[in-house]
């Protein structure tokens, strides 16, 4: 149950890492206005350290089934 709890928070992961990629795109984008540039900073650092709360997460569930 654990490598399964695991490979879910993989795919969490791994699709805040593509928010939070994209995000920053238009974040550097000079093509856009600079309010709506702050809110996509704002969201790619949200998104990114909600991937890395993921990442923690599979990596215990990950221990935890290696260790049973």
């Amino acid at each position: 149950m654990d490598a399964i709890k695991a490979g879910i928070e993989k795919v969490k992961e791994a699709v805040d890492s593509k928010k939070a990629d994209d995000k920053l795109e238009k974040a550097l984008d000079p093509n856009v206005k600079p309010s709506e540039r702050l809110d996509a900073e704002f969201e790619a650092n949200k998104a990114a350290a909600k991937a890395a709360e993921h990442h923690v997460k599979a990596e215990q569930y990950k221990a935890k089934h290696v260790n049973n």
